[in-house]
């Protein structure tokens, strides 16, 4: 029987909301120069250690987008674009400092006592595990028995992690870092080979 795919996972490079501490879940970010750094950086790790992905998909945001054309450029790749691969969209709190989402409106913990609230106009943390996890399965049929990279966001990555590994959104206590490389096996029950790799980030400044 054909294996499901292998996934290399990528968080995107720094952007400024990185750099200032600040959400920007469905803003449209870009990368800073240490971003573009970055996404070259993992990029040419990833071809080289991973030179048989066989199709590259990313979220639509161009911090996404950005960090991906490194690595399908050396891989002769075209990047698809997937939109529910896009980072947790907090609706009016969207451009709030991570302090006051913590302090002030408790976000985390509100999102830890009940995974379907949702502040105004944007997603629980329920949906956004069920969307990236649910994208995540979706491409991976597509591709039965190759090797998959997507490129997508820290926030919805921890929470669909938390959903495919430990059967909870909340359940997830782990930091995916910038241009970070993790690996996923779907089958028989999904399992991370490696997570948060960044060695190849070494150097950078």
């Amino acid at each position: 029987m054909t294996q499901p795919a292998l996934v290399t996972l990528i968080r995107h490079g720094e952007t400024p909301a990185n750099v200032d501490g600040v959400w920007h879940g469905s803003t449209d970010t870009p990368l800073t120069a240490l971003g573009q750094r970055q996404a070259e950086r993992v990029g040419l790790h990833v071809a080289r250690t991973r030179p048989d992905i066989s199709a590259l998909y990313a979220s639509p945001l161009q911090r996404a987008q950005r960090t991906a054309r490194p690595l399908g450029e050396r891989l002769g790749l075209a990047v698809g674009t997937e939109d529910d691969l896009r980072e947790y969209h907090l609706g009016e709190w969207e451009g709030v400092t991570y302090r006051e989402l913590n302090k002030t409106h408790r976000l985390f913990e509100r999102m830890n006592q009940d995974p379907d609230w949702c502040p105004g106009g944007g997603e629980s943390a329920r949906a956004v595990a069920l969307r990236l996890a649910g994208a995540i399965q979706r491409i991976a049929e597509r591709h039965p028995g190759e090797r998959i990279g997507i490129v997508t966001h820290g926030g919805a990555l921890t929470l669909a992690l938390g959903w495919l590994v430990d059967g909870d959104p909340s359940a997830w206590r782990r930091v995916v870092s910038n241009a970070s490389v993790s690996e996923l096996a779907l089958h028989p029950e999904p399992v991370l080979r490696a997570f948060n790799q960044t060695a190849h980030l070494h150097g950078l400044a």
